[in-house]
């Protein structure tokens, strides 16, 4: 049996060897297929897109010397017509510059996929030395075709480019694909913002603040998700703006420091929520409601209606109180009286004002009382409990309410005095 098991394990891995062998071989043979393919002259750039894709960086390595060669050769036939066409004259000239126009088609087209070769081999760690050689050859044949031809040439040239469908027909078709998707993704993400807006709606422990923050996400990643899709669409190689986006984050990180430190706070401000729009807060000596909140900044209006904008990181910083927290308030009113005027019958007259007024709550009972002997006066102390949207309404009618009752009932509030004896000194 023991032998048996060894045989049946033998047995297994020279199957896998061997399939793994003939998946190498079809593997090598049709990447082989495909470089022979890449390097045909007359592929279209978009083919070779595709073709690219698989192959090694050896295999584009290879494929860059091929098109490095279809680029010479098409630069030398684009030589050669306008050396020819110095000689010509007449019909014969203008049948010579419609081929120069045709070669120069040939060349831009030629060049582009030259250029895509050189950019699959970098995005896949192509050595730099080995391709900026490349790139130069690149330029130098640029700079060559503007040199070689005459001014004629020239405006048949961009004539046929701008008639040509890798040219400007091309380009304004791109254009137009990239504008359509792109709107057509702005709605995409307003419908997208909604579905997850009615969504954040079912939940009530999330403050305001924080939905609002979650929407603005949503919707500005969903259209930057939208332009990379609509950049793609219009045929344009997103993938090197990744890699510039990662170079950029860096920078702006390290020169934003404070920015993100407020970006920091604003999320623990919007998470843990010890306010929200529309309450009554004071912090870092700023008092108002708070009017809006971004990831960077709180905006509070105060009652005479300035605005005040507060960075994140100084209210996260600070001792903030919540005024509007609670559902209920304790008015505190304090009214002094001469000491000559009785102190029991104030009492009951800021009693029955009180029991009056329908604003002020039985439960938390009032709490009215002496509750100190001034310089001046008796300080009588009055505190009923509200609701939080009473409160100022509240404190500024008991107090007009208290001083007219306390002139009817002949009660006195004094004001700060002294009493000065002078002492005659004989000498």
């Amino acid at each position: 049996m023991a032998n048996s098991g060894a045989v049946s394990l033998w047995f297994l891995r020279f199957v896998s060897v061997f399939l793994f062998g003939v998946w190498a071989q079809v593997a090598s043979a049709s990447s082989d297929e495909l470089v022979d393919k890449a390097s045909s002259r007359d592929v279209s750039p978009q083919t070779l897109e595709l073709y690219v894709v698989p192959l090694t960086n050896d295999q584009l390595s290879e494929l860059a010397t091929v098109w490095q060669g279809h680029m010479s050769d098409v630069m030398a036939e684009f030589v050669d017509l306008n050396l020819k066409l110095e000689t010509l004259t007449g019909s014969a000239a203008e049948t010579a510059r419609m081929a120069v126009a045709n070669t120069s088609e040939e060349q831009a087209r030629v060049a582009k996929n030259y250029r895509t070769i050189l950019a699959n081999w970098a995005a896949k760690g192509g050595a730099v030395d080995d391709i900026t050689p490349h790139q130069k050859f690149l330029t130098a044949m640029s700079s060559a075709t503007l040199q070689a031809s005459d001014a004629r040439t020239m405006v048949a040239i961009v004539l046929g480019w701008m008639g040509s469908r890798d040219g400007g027909i091309g380009l304004l078709m791109q254009l137009s694909v990239f504008v359509i998707a792109f709107v057509v993704l702005l709605f995409i993400a307003r419908f997208v913002r909604g579905i997850v807006a009615r969504s954040l709606h079912r939940l009530p422990a999330m403050s305001l603040l924080l939905q609002n923050f979650v929407l603005t996400v949503v919707y500005w990643f969903t259209v930057f998700i939208g332009l990379m899709v609509a950049l793609g669409i219009a045929g344009v190689n997103v993938t090197p703006l990744f890699a510039v986006f990662g170079g950029l984050s860096f920078i702006i990180g390290f020169a934003l420091q404070d920015t993100l430190g407020n970006l920091a706070s604003g999320l623990m401000i919007m998470v843990l929520k010890p306010f929200d729009t529309g309450d009554f807060i004071e912090v870092s000596g700023a008092s108002g409601v708070v009017d809006d909140m971004s990831v960077v900044s709180t905006q509070i209006r105060t009652f005479d209606n300035q605005i005040i904008v507060v960075p994140n990181s100084k209210i996260w910083g600070d001792v903030i109180t919540n005024v509007s927290a609670a559902k209920t308030r304790r008015v505190d009113l304090v009214f002094g009286i001469a000491y000559s005027d009785s102190a029991p019958e104030a009492l009951e007259v800021l009693k029955s004002l009180v029991a009056a007024d329908k604003r002020c709550l039985t439960d938390p009972e009032p709490a009215i009382f002496v509750g100190e002997l001034g310089d001046s006066s008796v300080n009588l102390f009055c505190r009923p409990w509200v609701k939080t949207d009473d409160y100022w309404d509240v404190y500024w009618d008991l107090t007009g309410q208290v001083k007219e009752r306390f002139d009817a009932e002949g009660i006195s509030i004094p004001f700060p005095q002294r009493d000065v004896h002078l002492i005659s000194v004989e000498n």
